[in-house]
């Protein structure tokens, strides 16, 4: 990969040892999470940092690969709450409960003043 070409030359060279030993302190990550991250960085972003604004307990951003974990936990979780309220929810009949007798029809409006 490449960085975009509006990256100047200094600001490649911090990201690229900043990616490096990023890569070393983070340890095992996914190769869909090495894209993402690549991508990231090779557009001018520090790893360190994350598009969302997230920020940890002590006010510093959250970095990109665990930002990027925590919105996968938070849907995994938000989808197994779906699952759940679709498993208990009560079953609800395909006919209606009440039926209009045909005489309710064949009325006619009352008029208007």
């Amino acid at each position: 990969m490449m960085f975009n070409k509006d990256v100047s030359e200094e600001l490649k060279e911090i990201l690229s040892i900043e990616l490096h030993r990023y890569k070393r302190e983070i340890g095992h990550m996914t190769k869909e999470e090495w894209n993402l991250l690549a991508d990231w960085v090779y557009s001018g972003h520090s790893p360190y940092t994350n598009g969302d604004n997230v920020f940890d307990d002590d006010g510093w951003p959250l970095d990109f690969i665990n930002t990027l974990r925590s919105w996968s936990e938070m849907q995994e979780y938000a989808e197994s709450l779906n699952e759940d309220v679709s498993k208990n929810a009560p079953d609800i009949p395909d006919e209606p409960g009440f039926v209009f007798p045909e005489v309710f029809f064949d009325t006619m409006d009352l008029p208007i003043d």
